[in-house]
This record gives C-alpha cells, structure tokens and sequence, in this order.
C-alpha cells in the first residue's frame, strides 16, 4: 500500500497547482479515477474541490466530480450541507457562521462510483462514503504584516507575509490570496468615439503556499508569496493583494511539503517520501479504497497590501505596439478594409478641408483589452 501512495505524488500535482516539473510518468495506470479533495474549512465561506486523478497523457487535465453530497458534521450533532455544484467545476460551497472551538468536526463526502473491485464487467455502480476523523479546529494567530520588496531595478518584486504565534503549537501555516489592479488605457479616447480609459482585473492564487515556523526563534515566520516582475502591467496605477492565513496541523503540513518536494523532484517522481500520501480522508465503505487529500478546520486570518504608481515598484517597460493615429485611407489602402484590431479616434480635416476619420490600434484606446469596466465595489480610487 505505501509504495502505492508514493505513486500517488505525481497525481496530487494535477490537483494542486504548486507543480512546477513537466514530467512523463509511466506505469500509472493503478492510480487513475482516484478522488482527490483539496480545500480548508473555516469561518464563512468555505470550498471544497472534488475531482478525480487522471492519466498525464488524459485529453482532459482534470475530471471534476460535480454529482457528490459534501457535509461537515459536528460532534453535537450539528451537520451543515454543501451548496450543489452550479458551473460544474468540482467545487462544493460550505458557510459556517462560527466555528466551535470547544467541538470537533469532520468532513464526509457521498458520491457514487464504479465498484470494480469484484473484476466483473461492467462495474457496477455503488454509492461510496468517504470521511474525515472528528478535528478540533484551530485558532489562526493574527496577520502582523504585508509588505514588497525589491532590491534593485529590474529585480522582482517580492511580495512577503509576516505572522508569529505565542503558542508554540502553532507553528505551520497555509496562505491563499486575492490579487486585484486597476489599468490606465494608454490614450484617452477624442470626440464623440468613447472607449473605456480606466479597467480592473483579478486573479486568485493557484500554487500552494505553507510555511513552518518551527525552526525560527519566538515562532516569527516571515516567507514570500508572490514575486511580480516590474514590468508587469499589474503594478503600473494600483495595485492590492488580499492575503488569507490558516494554521494547519502539523500532519497537514508534512502532507502538502511532501506533495511539494516529490513534483519537483527532476529525476524520478517515485523518489522515497518522509511519509505516505494518505491525507486525512479515508473511504468509510471500503477501508482500502486510495484517495489523495487532506482537510483541516480553522479560523482564518486576513490582511491587505495596496502598492500605487508613486511607490516606484513599477518600471515602464515600452510598448511592443504603435498608438500612432492612421487616416482611415490608409487602413483602406494596406489592407482593401479596417482591421478589427483598429477602431475610430477622432474626426479632423484634410488640406482641402474634408473631414476624414482618424483610426487608432484598439489596445492603446480600450483599456478591456486588459481587464473589465466592473471595479471593485471597495476600491479607493474614483474616476469620472
């Protein structure tokens, strides 16, 4: 069974995006249509993802499992229900107003799958109950601090996270964060032609983010979370990254380092493990079923980090495109017609005093190339 859960390794890389080593894996076929769970339950909003691992050759990177009852049940009794699945993208959305401190409570799933287990063919199909141990939730200690750095021009910006516990149990960490920014068109429009000068844009984070502060003195831990070239459009007006903090387990900590050491390894994913892959999840209707993942239980802390224009993060670098204005003649004589990657910019008068309309490549004019006229209903800058 161990060396079947190493094999595991390069299949929880589909799931959690921190794979940075394109690799060919074969022999796998074992560990193919295995559910996988990722996800930390807290205060609010909470998602889980359920999908299923696949071959690295698969069509399809990723099987989501958009058809399984996911509930949190506490130990008094208490059981909240999963919002079902709408964009059909494996997550399941669970709201906890307040966490107990003093209950424990545990993750189960039901989902119906093949039942191959007895080599008949077809499989038939079973309804299977996969579950968590009952969890004492953690409390996460407090953000102390979001800051950038960068060390000199042309150097990335670092984006840092800084938190300390007293309690020196609480050593290990987990870290998501929301990255909103604001972009300038790089013309203003003219005339009666109209387009969009200011926009916004957002990501969320996709690798995954631990850190130990087992090592450290005082249980102070400060780690990088996100490098920004200066270059990067992200930084040129305003720029906010809205960082979430949960305190894991120590056992959740050594699953996702594992995780992480084995899909960078560059000579083989099957390198020996300080530990299996097993997570904290097991199928409660047959014992020896796989499944790759592991949930805790916490609050979660917040904090923000905004970086303007002023605080010199950003360094311009050119434009790879002209925003020179064309007559539209012009347009009609290079091309029989106007490209779509041209629109109208202002009216003016020729010698004989015609008017003929000056056109403008869309990108430097209209700033949705980039992002989207919806701002973020808390964003500090107003325009008119």
């Amino acid at each position: 069974m161990k060396r079947f859960f190493i094999r595991l390794a390069g299949y929880a890389c589909i799931v959690l995006s921190s794979c940075i080593t394109e690799y060919e894996a074969k022999g796998l076929k074992e560990a193919k249509d295995i559910l996988v769970v990722e996800g930390i339950i807290t205060e609010g909003e909470s998602i889980i993802t359920l999908s299923r691992s696949v071959n690295l050759t698969d069509a399809n990177p990723v099987a989501y499992v958009n058809d399984a009852l996911v509930l949190v049940e506490c130990d008094d009794g208490t059981r909240i229900f999963a919002d079902p699945v709408y964009r059909r993208d494996g997550r399941y959305t669970l709201r906890i107003d307040n966490l107990k401190f003093d209950r424990k409570y545990r993750l189960k799933i039901e989902v119906e799958e093949e039942d191959c287990s007895a080599n008949t063919l077809p499989c038939p199909i079973r309804k299977f109950e996969y579950s968590t141990d009952y969890i004492s939730p953690i409390v996460t200690p407090t953000i102390d601090s979001v800051f950038w750095s960068k060390k000199d021009k042309g150097q990335p910006v670092n984006i840092h996270v800084a938190t300390h516990s007293t309690d020196s149990e609480l050593l290990y960490y987990r870290w998501s964060y929301r990255e909103d920014w604001e972009i300038m068109s790089d013309e203003m429009s003219l005339d009666d032609f109209i387009y969009p000068f200011y926009c916004w844009n957002w990501t969320i984070s996709r690798n995954l983010l631990i850190g130990s502060a087992e090592k450290t003195i005082f249980g102070q831990l400060t780690n990088i979370i996100l490098e920004i070239m200066p270059s990067d459009r992200r930084l040129a007006v305003l720029y906010r990254i809205n960082v979430k903090q949960n305190a894991i387990s120590k056992q959740a900590y050594d699953y996702y380092y594992n995780i992480k050491k084995n899909t960078r390894q560059t000579a083989s994913i099957f390198a020996p493990i300080q530990s299996e892959l097993k997570g904290n999840i097991t199928c409660v209707t047959s014992p020896d079923k796989p499944v790759i993942g592991y949930v805790d239980f916490s609050s979660t802390t917040y904090d923000q980090l905004y970086i303007p224009r002023a605080a010199l993060a950003y360094e311009y670098p050119g434009r790879s495109w002209s925003c020179d204005e064309v007559l539209q003649d012009s347009l009609l004589a290079w091309y029989g017609d106007i490209p779509e990657s041209y629109v109208p910019y202002y009216k003016s008068f020729d010698e004989s005093g015609k008017e003929v309309l000056n056109y403008i490549y869309s990108r430097c004019i209209d700033c949705t190339f980039f992002g989207t006229t919806i701002k973020p209903d808390d964003w500090p800058n107003d325009h008119y």
